[in-house]
C-alpha cells in the first residue's frame, strides 16, 4: 500500500468518515480562499505600505488551525499516518495546490463513506 492510499481503520464508521470529510472539505476551501486574502494583505503591506488588512494574518492563522484539526480528524478516522497528514497541511500552504489536494482527498475518501 503506497503512502497515498487510504486505509480505513478497524473502527471507521462510514457516517463518521462522511462527516469528517464534509468538515475537511469546508475548511480546506475556506483556508484556500483565506490564503488569497493573505496574499493580498502581504502585497498591500509590503508592496504598497498599506496596513488596511493587517488584521487578516491572525484570522488566517486561526482558519488554518481549524483546517489542521479537520485534517487530523479525517486522517485518524481513515487511517492515515501522521506524516501523510503533515504532507496534506504542507501542500495546503501552496496557493492553488490547496484546491487540487482537497479534490484528490475527496476522490480518495468518498468511497469509504458508503
Amino acid at each position: 500500500m503506497s503512502s497515498h492510499e487510504t486505509k480505513a481503520g478497524p473502527t471507521a464508521d462510514p457516517r463518521a468518515i462522511a462527516t469528517a470529510l464534509t468538515f475537511f472539505r469546508g475548511t480546506a476551501i475556506v483556508a484556500g480562499l483565506a490564503m488569497f486574502v493573505l496574499i493580498v494583505e502581504m502585497v498591500l503591506k509590503y508592496g504598497m505600505d498599506n496596513d488596511v488588512l493587517s488584521w487578516w494574518s491572525p484570522v488566517h492563522g486561526l482558519i488554518f488551525i481549524v483546517f489542521a484539526v479537520a485534517t487530523a480528524n479525517l486522517g485518524f478516522k481513515v487511517g492515515w499516518s501522521v506524516g501523510r497528514m503533515i504532507v496534506i497541511l504542507l501542500l495546503a500552504c501552496i496557493p492553488f495546490l490547496a484546491f487540487v489536494e482537497e479534490r484528490r482527498v475527496v476522490r480518495e475518501v468518498t468511497p469509504l463513506t458508503t
